[in-house]
């Protein structure tokens, strides 16, 4: 069996789920090279995911011009994606990418123009879109179970007492926390909205299966004080078919009953959560319940990645998916701003613009 030799940019904590994914994958893939700042962060990684066999570097350049690399998975934070993804497609890697793709949609201009240029592999690393729940509930939509989608609702939130606590001892001051640059909105690239709501926003988007042409957005921040942005967002969006969409998520808060999504449509409703889909038609006095084995997501995702890289499997999170992502992302973003509904163009690259008025209206 064919082996896919990767390394890892990035030795903070995803990586760790990373390292799980890439030791799950073997043989199909191993892990012969880490970088970090941090030499002793990337010996850690290599130690743990690899026994120490890896080759440690403490810049991405070192770790790109390795001739045993063959692929690149890039977990750092979100200010250094631009410049390692552009690093890596030079270099001829295949290049796997954490959340999100980038911070502007002027840097992923950048990149959809070094992609084209060098026909490397590049994937998001949207992970939950292996969920089974999730799975299940696209392959009911596909099906056409619900008829015409009425109204979709994603969220993704949970109560983060360690970013508040750590926030509040005043110990992130050191570039070694994860907090040092989420503080910073430059380096972060906004709040909370940008980070964990990446997640509900393209899973929103995978259920929906069509392109979204406005959005608008309130957010707040409710919990974390320290923070320089929103802990907390809910986005509206419309998409071509007119159906409506909801994103809501948050580190203030967790939903009852866990539930990831909801679709409602012309026949009845799907929602779905870490570990069932129910199902449920118009006029049904109860609902059908199919529970699911739990699966680790970025095993899955790095799964689908090798597929991608080693048998040409149609990606389910190419560069598209990330670049739409971030112009739902900015524009829901510059909606709270000014306070304005924000018409998305066709091109994923290109930034909202305040959605003009209707004769009317």
């Amino acid at each position: 069996m064919e082996t896919l030799k990767v390394g890892i940019v990035g030795a903070g904590g995803i990586a760790a789920q990373h390292g799980i994914a890439w030791q799950n994958n073997a043989p199909r893939g191993e892990i012969v090279a880490v970088a970090d700042i941090s030499e002793a962060r990337a010996r850690a990684v290599a130690d743990r995911f690899t026994e120490g066999r890896a080759r440690v570097h403490t810049d991405i350049g070192a770790l790109v011009s390795d001739p045993e690399v063959e692929a690149v998975d890039i977990c750092l934070p979100h200010h250094l994606h631009t410049e390692a993804i552009v690093a890596a497609a030079r270099a001829g890697k295949a290049i796997l990418c954490e959340k999100p793709l980038c911070t502007s949609l002027e840097d992923a201009a950048t990149i959809a123009s070094v992609l084209q240029e060098t026909s490397v592999t590049f994937v998001m690393a949207h992970n939950q879109l292996f969920q089974p729940s999730l799975i299940e509930g696209r392959r009911l939509l596909t099906a056409g179970v619900l008829g015409r989608p009425y109204v979709l609702r994603s969220t993704e939130a949970f109560q983060h007492w360690a970013a508040r606590t750590d926030l509040a001892s005043g110990s992130p001051g050191s570039d070694e926390s994860p907090w040092a640059w989420r503080v910073d909105t430059k380096r972060m690239g906004g709040g909370e909205v940008l980070d964990t709501g990446w997640h509900a926003s393209y899973r929103l988007l995978a259920l929906a299966d069509d392109r979204p042409v406005e959005v608008t957005a309130m957010m707040e921040r409710f919990f974390i004080p320290e923070l320089r942005a929103e802990d907390t967002g809910i986005l509206l969006v419309r998409f071509a078919s007119g159906a409506i969409g909801q994103i809501v998520t948050s580190w203030a808060f967790a939903p009852v009953d866990g539930w990831h999504f909801e679709v409602i449509g012309e026949h009845g409703s799907i929602a779905g959560g870490p570990a069932r889909t129910v199902h449920k038609l118009h006029g049904w006095e109860n609902p059908a319940e199919r529970t699911h084995e739990p699966v680790h997501t970025f095993t899955a995702e790095v799964t689908h990645f090798l597929d991608v890289v080693q048998r040409g499997v149609q990606s389910v999170a190419p560069f598209e998916a990330g670049a739409r992502v971030l112009q739902l992302t900015t524009g829901a973003y510059r909606a709270v701003a000014e306070r304005q509904v924000i018409a998305l163009p066709e091109n994923p690259v290109e930034p909202g613009l305040p959605l003009e008025p209707q004769p009317g209206h």
